[in-house]
């Protein structure tokens, strides 16, 4: 139902009986919007991203432990239902002579992965999964030896429910169940970030330019990107950041177009007015499933350009080049509007 959402959203599906649906309790789950990397369409997968994702993985409202092995590591995804429940993870699981505390099977971590992430297929799944180990976030307590031997031995995480893994001390701070480790590194890390702090301070820089700056930082790195998408989404304006970085994209793939002489070819030009077409039904047009608020004034621009008529075949890069350069004023009324808030709280 959220990959539906999206899609109709993106496409500037506003059917009724469409909506109807959307707006429905069925469609209750958040997935985790994963990062991507704009021209390999590769996910993102640096530190500062998998500690995000993890900290979704462990569990948004704490962790999600259950009473018994039975209940944690039956195969119902009914828990799930917002995306915002961690892992199921067993209270006390006996290992041999020992009781380990809040482990988790390897089918339940790839199950939450699948269902609460916008991963594609199974293979960005093992490659999130695999990042948690390297990453020091998880722990093998229990390793499949039958899934080893019939599998690659270098395979970091073991997808099956006879492989058990519990999270690190790393793990659980990242998660926020233990307090931060005060370590002589982190302290010179903190002291450091503190006379940054005041050194910026002291440089007189004016609110809004700091907003700006701050701004540019978190939409350029897809961790803090990430979380300002989810709150973004919690204060109902997720498409502001959707639209510029849509925006992003579309002139990033006119100016590859430009200076590849492509506009001399009909073609060329029409795909990517059909492109723009469907940024403004998406996100400008009267009605549309994201409109956003913008500058009066430039939404009638905006609108009278894109409802008139395109005219003969030697208007059309003209036509082409008047939308770009008012995508580029939406662009820059939407980013101010979001640097407009005060404190982004990431």
């Amino acid at each position: 139902m959220h990959v539906l959402t999206r899609f109709c959203q993106r496409n500037g599906i506003n059917q009724r009986h469409v909506l109807d649906l959307l707006d429905s309790p069925r469609n209750t789950m958040q997935l985790v919007i994963l990062e991507r990397d704009g021209t390999t369409d590769k996910l993102s997968h640096d530190r500062a991203t998998i500690d995000v994702i993890f900290r979704r993985f462990a569990g948004q409202e704490g962790p999600n432990v259950k009473n018994s092995t039975s209940a944690s590591d039956n195969d119902s995804l009914s828990d799930y239902y917002n995306g915002l429940v961690g892992v199921k993870l067993a209270k006390e699981r006996k290992i041999l002579d020992r009781t380990v505390p809040n482990t988790f099977t390897g089918k339940a971590g790839v199950d939450w992965l699948m269902d609460c992430c916008t991963t594609v297929d199974r293979r960005e799944v093992y490659e999130i999964a695999e990042l948690f180990v390297t990453h020091g976030l998880v722990w093998a307590v229990v390793e499949d030896k039958v899934y080893a031997h019939q599998n690659a031995p270098t395979s970091k995480f073991q997808p099956t429910k006879n492989a058990i893994y519990g999270l690190t001390d790393k793990g659980q701070r990242t998660a926020g169940w233990l307090p931060p480790d005060e370590s002589p590194i982190d302290g010179e890390s903190r002291e450091s970030a503190k006379n940054s702090t005041s050194s910026r301070r002291e440089n007189k820089v004016t609110p809004r330019d700091s907003n700006n700056n701050r701004l540019n930082v978190i939409v350029n790195d897809p961790a803090l990107r990430l979380l300002f998408r989810e709150y973004l989404r919690d204060t109902h304006c997720e498409e502001n950041l959707a639209f510029y970085l849509e925006v992003r994209e579309f002139t990033r793939s006119y100016d590859n177009a430009e200076r590849a002489k492509a506009f001399t070819r009909l073609d060329a030009i029409r795909e990517n007015l059909a492109a723009a077409y469907g940024l403004y039904n998406a996100f400008l047009a009267p009605g549309s499933p994201c409109e956003l608020n913008i500058d009066h004034n430039l939404r009638n621009s905006l609108a009278a350009r894109m409802t008139r008529a395109v005219g003969d075949d030697d208007s059309l890069l003209k036509s082409l080049q008047e939308v770009v350069a008012l995508f580029k004023d939406a662009q820059t009324s939407v980013f101010k509007l979001m640097s407009s808030v005060g404190d982004h709280r990431l």
